[in-house]
């Protein structure tokens, strides 16, 4: 006989719901400095179109972050320690017309090796699995994509240094590393996203098959597959496109207006969904007057997008 699972004592299952009503789920407004390093052009394009239901902070994950807050303080406090001024953290960085971002962990002056340069702090910690390829290889072929954020802040900031530290969350070592600003690395990280960000479409995956490894955490993968469509808002809208001048704008050409924050995710009545985000569906018909475009689906039945009725005989 299985036996019952011990029951969650109430004060637990109390803070647990409580840490879980602290906001909203988390979504990027753009394409966070974070993801530069991701390899799939389709997963960044995707994610840039809020194509899938967005990340739920589960109590476990609120807790995962605020572990990385406060060890982000402890490791500045390390340079604090031996004199080193700091400043700046939370800093943003900013690019392609405000839809790259990120937020900078903070600068230091003072760092032994140069001390009289000013440097980018980059503060990490990882368990034992990813912290020894860091301390063994150093940070570019150990974590690219850290790599690949921090280019990009000191691209952005015009600083050609950064300083980055690394704990091992399993035993408290510690990595400590000077990197140099690589311009054309990070010239090269910025244009592709700006050319990510300004595609009408999806680009083609970098996964051949639907179990390939290197999708195995995607988050798209089932709007990227075609087994969920996509969410209706305006970002997943054949008449909208961002703006490439500002702040992270976004225009309707249906209604001839920019787009505020709220008004993307609330989406309209006019709303058609770009064709290639409806993976396996074949356009038909189309209806300029009604506004409405028909398609067959992947199980040979059609449906009208923009149509009052959902189903098409």
């Amino acid at each position: 006989m299985v036996p019952l699972p011990k029951p969650t004592p109430s004060t637990q299952r109390a803070v647990q719901d409580a840490l879980e009503s602290q906001g909203d789920d988390w979504e990027s407004v753009g394409v966070p400095a974070g993801d530069i390093g991701v390899e799939c052009d389709r997963a960044i394009w995707l994610a840039f179109r809020r194509a899938s239901v967005p990340e739920k902070i589960t109590w476990r994950k609120r807790r995962i972050f605020e572990r990385g807050n406060i060890e982000e303080e402890r490791l500045l406090d390390l340079l604090r320690l031996i004199g080193c001024e700091v400043w700046g953290q939370q800093d943003r960085v900013r690019a392609a017309g405000g839809h790259l971002r990120g937020k900078i962990d903070g600068q230091a002056l003072g760092i032994k090796e140069a001390p009289k340069a000013v440097h980018i702090v980059e503060c990490k910690s990882a368990k034992e699995e990813y912290f020894k390829p860091v301390k063994k290889h150093g940070v570019k072929i150990g974590m690219p994509k850290h790599y690949a954020t921090f280019q990009f802040y000191m691209h952005g900031l015009g600083i050609d240094r950064v300083y980055y530290m690394m704990s091992n969350k399993n035993d408290e070592d510690l990595h400590f590393e000077r990197v140099n600003y690589d311009f054309e690395f990070a010239a090269r990280q910025v244009a592709r996203i700006e050319r990510i960000i300004n595609m009408p479409e999806p680009p083609s995956r970098l996964c051949t098959k639907r179990d390939d490894f290197r999708g195995t955490f995607c988050r798209q993968a089932a709007v990227c597959w075609g087994e969920e469509r996509p969410r209706v808002h305006c970002r997943s809208c054949i008449h909208s496109s961002p703006i490439m001048d500002g702040n992270a704008g976004w225009d309707c050409a249906r209604h001839s207006k920019p787009l505020s924050l709220a008004e993307q995710d609330a989406g309209c009545p006019a709303h058609l969904f770009l064709p290639a985000m409806l993976v396996g569906y074949e356009q038909v018909d189309c209806s300029e007057t009604d506004e409405t475009i028909t398609y067959r689906r992947p199980d040979g039945t059609l449906w009208t997008d923009g149509a009052s009725q959902d189903e098409v005989a």
